[in-house]
């Protein structure tokens, strides 16, 4: 099985579950509120299959009229998050060095 890149999957599925909804419900009304999102890409997001940036969150817990936290599995053990779930920091871009006046 594929490591897990979000946290909140199964916690969207269930809220999305309770409601009621089918996948294709939550993305029309993810839609509505500006979220240009599809089917799959919610479907993808409850398996776990893609990451879910923060603004996403704000969207979802809008639409299920919930608190972000709420998205977040209970009881949360940050120390026994799977090693996936860590960004790696980019070295892309150097970290900038503050430059010291010339004497």
């Amino acid at each position: 099985m594929t490591a897990p890149l979000n946290l909140i999957g199964p916690q969207v599925r269930s809220i999305r579950v309770q409601n009621g909804w089918t996948q294709e419900n939550l993305a029309a009304k993810l839609q509505v509120e500006g979220w240009d999102v599809s089917r799959e890409s919610v479907a993808k997001l409850e398996a776990q299959f893609r990451r879910a940036p923060d603004c996403e969150l704000l969207f979802l817990a809008k639409v299920f009229a919930v608190k972000v936290a709420d998205l977040f599995p209970a009881n949360l053990d940050l120390k026994k998050l799977d090693p996936s779930l860590r960004l790696k920091v980019s070295t892309k871009f150097p970290r900038r060095t503050k430059s010291r006046p010339s004497q």
